[in-house]
This record gives structure tokens, C-alpha cells and sequence, in this order.
């Protein structure tokens, strides 16, 4: 335009130039004949001629100011033109080479037009002008296209929907806007689409991953809160109960430290494909721990006790899964479980609630005795306040001296004199009475007093073994002593029973640690050095409980101890139990062949004691037949200073 500002004023200047000229030419010299010429009225003539040569000379102006101006319009126009038509091919451009699709539609949701991208996304290749948009699967998305047709205003909408044409499917960002005309009438809508498949398909995985367990690809604890927020939500409406079963499975750990975490791992997913494939109907299954599990069974009867034995049977189901054994690595695992069971109640507070209901209960069957069912119901409320407060008095129980040693003797089967004894500790409570270590020992442990204790019960035997020593009245071989698993792996533990046994004067060899099979298992290398510096010190261990833990032969040739007590859970029943009692015989024979000395553990009846003695009339025995434990003064009296007899 400003070329042609300058070229314009040339153009003017010189068409006025050229017509005045050539008026003058032609109007001038018949002006001057006029003078020359003798005719009548030659001066009006001349004064004509000369308002025509204004004239002219005017409408010269004028005219040329004309043709200059149409000239710049006509310019003006064809570079305006020239303007639009480069847009037009930007445009175009756009259209063809935007990296989204771009289409426009109108009120009946049928495409008008579109660019090439917008085929390319779906790998298209004829037209898609025409095609109805209310044939899509995603009702979202149509939503969203018909959102900006509904009034004349700048609407947008948009969002991330599932679009599919000629079978192609992909996951799209869409944005559409309303479409106006000169009348401000909605004529139809624009949109565009980006392909976010990959975008879709990576946040599809990472949600996966963030709400599964990687392991066995069950759904996580963050999925199960989620799971029980929806249901608890829903529980109020339904007016029924649903079960939630927390399972925690027995001694998982002592398995894993012993044959590692590849034999864990495979443990954990076999456990999670049992329970996958348990024919429970509805039923909601996660993994929110380590080795811990849980269960829900949502909406099952509006009745309290019908839903009580549904929940019953569900969980017997659920212990089923581990009645046989678990082939891993060619190791024969056998794996039991402590089950908590909640009844969620149509009015059910929330989830942490729920949680710890779960927890408490299952909590209260490993206290009760594992592979055990429990359910949850108030008093476990007062139970676990009873124990919060017993938590809190048993960290004063040893600086305000309310532990006390009762012993129990361990005698021959066959003539009831006294071999050995074990020291049990008690906590004489100044409200509560005296508590047994079944009883305070698991909180201990949970809340580290229990190394405490278990040095407090080392220093009061070598205390007592000196007494009685000086007193001339051991006749007894030694004294066991309960070791846990905390304690032994304490760093210097060796040392620290070294030094104890030296003040106390005594001889080592009077003192034996009883460790059960899951101490023993719990970081099996490191045990089996401790054992071992153990015995260069003097000091021998037994194994206590034996038959609770697993692969109980395969470490018999790895330890070489002198005791083996077996636990009482397999002589309970000797009498009637005919499985049982071959157990016990076959035991015995192993540990035999491996110059063990054998304990049995928990006899009470006279009958048991004669049944025992016909298997082998070499073993010994422990329980309440021969004598409850008791306090030292009181086990002095009695067994100290003569041989008991029955």
C-alpha cells in the first residue's frame, strides 16, 4: 500500500498536465483569432471560450481526482484480495498439516466437513462428511457435542472420551465449540480431537499399578479403602451385613529369612491363587500386607445370625485352602492362618473402624492360639483397653521388682525323680493379681520390653542357681531358660550371657537356653553361629515346641543339641488319637538316632504318663502331673530336698 501512495500523486499530476495542454492548444490559439477576426459579438464568444477553457480545466481536476481514486481502489481491492487468498491457503495449510483433527458438524450432529488429520486418526480413508455422530458408543461424548448447540452463547465443552470408527478405537481429548451465524443463531459446532490413547493407555497402567499389588496382582490396601469407602456407603441402603475376613498367615517371616525371599514370594502367590480360586460368591479379595490378606463378602443376609453362620462357613472355607501342603522350590510347606472377622453392619462407621475391629479380632486368635478363627464383638473393645493399661504397668513391672520366677521340674517318665527344671516367669501386678506369661510376653514383644524381661529372667536364675548351690540341695542336671528370637539376635548376646553367668558365679553347664523351631528359624545363618559360639562358652540350647514350626527334621543334623521337648499339642489326645500317638513314637525314634534327649510336654493324667512310658520308658516328661510351676521357696520345699515321688 505505500508503494502505491507514491506512484498515485505521479499518476494525477501528470493526466492534469497532458489535458491542460492539450486545451490550451486547441482553446488558445481560437482565442486569439478572435481578436483578428471582424465578426459580431466576438467578445461574448471570447468570454464563452474562455469559462469553457475553466470549465475545462476544472472538470480536468476533477475527473483525474476520480480516475487516481478508482485507480487506488481498484489496487486497494486486488491486494485485499491478494491478503485473503494468502489466508485462505494458510488456512488451508492448517487445516492439513494440524497435528489434531478438526471437524465442524451441524444441530443434527452429522459432519460437515473435516481436514485429513481428522481420517488419520482413525485410519480412515474416504470422507467422513455426513457421518452422524450420535451413532458413537461413548453418550459422554455426544453430550459434549450437543452440549454447544443448546444456546447462542460462547459455550465450550470438553474432555477425554472413547471414540470408534470402522472398529478402530482410541481414546481422544475433544473440544467443541458452538458455531454462530451473522444472526447469532447456532448454526453448528467446531471441534477438534487429539489422540491421547497412549496418554490414556499409560494412566490406565500406572492407576493399575498404584492400586494392585505387584506380587500376586491382587487388588492393594489404598484399592481396598476405596472398595470399603463404596461399600460402607452402600451398606446403608441395603440394610444387610457384609463380612470382611483379615488374614494373617503364622509364622510367613521365619519361612522367608530361612529360605529366602524368592521362596517367600512364591509362598505369597500360591497362597493368593488358593484364595482367588475359592468359590465364594461376590467375593472381594486383596492383599494389604506382607503376608496378610483380606476378604470381603458384601451383602449377605439381613438376619445377625444367619449372617454369623454364613460368616462361620466362609471362614472354615477360607482355612481349607491350607490343609494341604504349598510345593515350592521343592520344599513341602505347610502355612496356616489367623482369621479376624468383622459383621459390617448397615450402620458401619468407616473404614479405619472397621480396620481395627479386624485387627483386634485377629490379633485375639493368635493370642488364643493360631490357625484360629475370631470374630469381633465389644468386649474385645475392654480387652484391648485392659491391655493398653497392661502395656503401660509392665514397663514398671522390673524397676518396681513384680516379676517373679516360678519353676517347673522336668522328671523321668518312668520314676518320676527329678531331672531338670524350667523357670517361668510371673508378673505379680499390685491390682490385677498374678499374670501369666501367656498373657503379658506377646505385648512385651510387640513393644521391646521383652529383651528387657528375658535379662531380668537370666540374672534371677543365675541369682536363685548360685543360692541353691551354695546351699548344697542342685539335684538336678540344669535349669532352661525360654530364649526370644529379639533376644538372641541382640548384638553381643553371647557376650552379655557370658558376663552374666560369670558374676553369678555359676557353673555354665547349669544353665540351658530353650529356643522353639521359629526362634531357630529366624535368620537361620546368624542363628546357627550364635548356637555355636554358645557352646564354646559351655552353654547348651534345646529345642522347645517341637513339631510346631516347619521342616522340623531337616535342622536336626544342623544343631547339635542334647534336648528335644515335644510340644503338648500332640500328646493331648495320645489315648484316643492313634495318628497322634504314632507321631510321638516316630519323634521319639528320630530323635533317638540323634542321641537326643527327649521331654514331653504338657502330661497331666496318670494315663498319659503310663502310655508314654510304653512307647519308651527312657524319655521325660513336664505338666501338671507332676507338679504345676511354683515359686522357688516353694519348689525348694518340695523337690529340692528330697526325690519326689508320685
Amino acid at each position: 500500500m505505500k508503494n502505491s501512495n507514491h506512484v498515485i500523486p505521479k499518476k494525477r499530476n501528470y493526466l492534469n498536465i497532458v489535458i491542460n495542454i492539450l486545451v490550451s492548444i486547441i482553446l488558445i490559439p481560437i482565442f486569439s483569432m478572435l481578436f483578428f477576426l471582424d465578426i459580431p459579438y466576438v467578445f461574448i464568444i471570447q468570454i464563452l471560450i474562455f469559462i469553457l477553457y475553466l470549465i475545462v480545466l476544472v472538470s480536468t481536476k476533477h475527473f483525474s481526482q476520480f480516475f487516481n481514486e478508482t485507480h487506488l481502489l481498484k489496487e486497494r481491492y486486488n491486494e485485499a484480495q491478494k491478503m485473503l487468498s494468502r489466508k485462505e491457503q494458510k488456512l488451508e495449510a492448517l487445516l492439513k498439516q494440524a497435528p489434531v483433527g478438526i471437524f465442524y458438524y451441524d444441530n443434527d450432529l452429522k459432519i460437515l466437513t473435516h481436514n485429513i488429520m481428522f481420517k488419520k486418526l482413525f485410519g480412515i480413508q474416504e470422507t467422513l462428511e455426513s457421518f452422524n455422530l450420535k451413532t458413537i458408543k461413548d453418550k459422554k461424548a455426544i453430550e459434549a457435542l450437543q452440549y454447544v448447540l443448546t444456546t447462542p452463547s460462547e459455550k465450550e465443552s470438553m474432555g477425554s472420551f472413547n471414540f470408534s470408527f470402522q472398529k478402530k478405537e482410541i481414546w481422544i481429548e475433544l473440544t467443541c465449540s458452538s458455531l454462530l451465524n451473522d444472526d447469532n443463531e447456532i448454526i453448528g459446532g467446531i471441534g477438534t480431537i487429539e489422540d491421547k490413547t497412549t496418554e490414556h493407555t499409560a494412566y490406565q497402567k500406572i492407576n493399575y499399578i498404584s492400586l494392585h499389588d505387584a506380587l500376586t496382582k491382587l487388588p492393594n490396601r489404598r484399592s481396598y479403602q476405596g472398595y470399603m469407602s463404596t461399600l460402607i456407603t452402600e451398606v446403608e441402603h441395603r440394610d444387610s451385613y457384609s463380612f470382611l475376613f483379615y488374614l494373617d498367615l503364622n509364622h510367613f517371616k521365619q519361612i522367608n529369612d530361612t529360605f529366602g525371599h524368592v521362596v517367600g514370594d512364591k509362598l505369597l502367590l500360591s497362597v493368593a491363587n488358593r484364595l482367588r480360586s475359592l468359590n465364594i460368591e461376590n467375593k472381594y479379595l486383596s492383599r494389604i500386607g506382607g503376608d496378610e490378606f483380606i476378604i470381603v463378602v458384601p451383602y449377605s443376609t439381613k438376619e445377625l445370625s444367619i449372617a454369623n453362620a454364613n460368616a462361620k462357613e466362609i471362614a472354615l472355607n477360607i482355612k481349607s485352602v491350607f490343609n494341604t501342603a504349598f510345593h515350592i522350590e521343592e520344599l513341602d510347606l505347610y502355612m496356616t492362618t489367623s482369621i479376624g472377622i468383622v459383621l459390617i453392619e448397615p450402620n458401619a462407621l468407616n473404614t479405619e473402624q472397621i480396620m481395627r475391629q479386624a485387627d483386634m479380632a485377629m490379633y485375639q486368635t493368635k493370642r488364643e492360639g493360631l490357625n484360629n478363627i475370631r470374630f469381633y464383638d465389644h468386649s474385645l473393645d475392654i480387652e484391648q483397653q485392659e491391655l493398653t493399661s497392661l502395656q503401660h504397668d509392665l514397663k514398671g513391672a522390673i524397676k518396681n521388682n513384680e516379676l517373679e520366677l516360678y519353676y517347673q521340674p522336668i522328671v523321668s517318665i518312668n520314676n518320676n525323680s527329678l531331672n531338670a527344671i524350667e523357670a517361668l516367669v510371673r508378673w505379680n501386678h499390685p491390682t490385677k493379681g498374678l499374670i501369666l506369661p501367656d498373657r503379658f510376653l506377646p505385648m512385651a514383644t510387640e513393644s521391646g520390653l521383652i529383651t528387657k524381661i528375658g535379662w531380668w529372667v537370666a540374672k534371677e536364675v543365675c541369682r536363685q542357681l548360685y543360692v541353691w548351690e551354695k546351699a548344697k540341695i542342685i539335684n538336678f542336671e540344669y535349669i532352661s531358660v525360654n530364649i526370644n528370637a529379639r533376644q538372641l539376635n541382640e548384638v553381643n548376646f553371647v557376650e552379655q550371657l557370658d558376663t552374666c553367668i560369670t558374676k553369678g558365679n555359676i557353673n555354665p553347664s547349669l544353665i540351658k537356653l530353650e529356643l522353639t523351631e521359629t526362634t531357630l528359624l529366624d535368620n537361620f545363618t546368624k542363628t546357627q553361629n550364635i548356637i555355636q559360639h554358645l557352646k564354646e562358652k559351655g552353654i547348651e540350647c534345646s529345642i522347645d515346641d517341637f513339631g510346631t514350626g516347619y521342616s522340623s527334621l531337616s535342622y536336626l543334623k544342623k544343631f547339635a543339641f542334647k534336648v528335644l521337648k515335644i510340644d503338648q499339642v500332640f500328646t493331648q489326645d495320645i489315648m484316643t488319637n492313634r495318628d497322634n500317638k504314632e507321631l510321638v513314637k516316630s519323634i521319639i525314634d528320630i530323635g533317638k538316632q540323634f542321641q537326643y534327649k527327649i521331654i514331653i510336654e504338657g502330661i497331666e493324667t496318670e494315663q498319659q504318663r503310663l502310655e508314654l512310658m510304653h512307647l519308651d520308658s527312657s524319655i521325660y516328661y513336664q505338666g501338671y502331673l507332676c507338679s504345676k510351676p511354683i515359686p522357688a521357696k516353694e519348689f525348694e520345699q518340695k523337690f529340692l530336698t528330697y526325690i519326689y515321688h508320685i
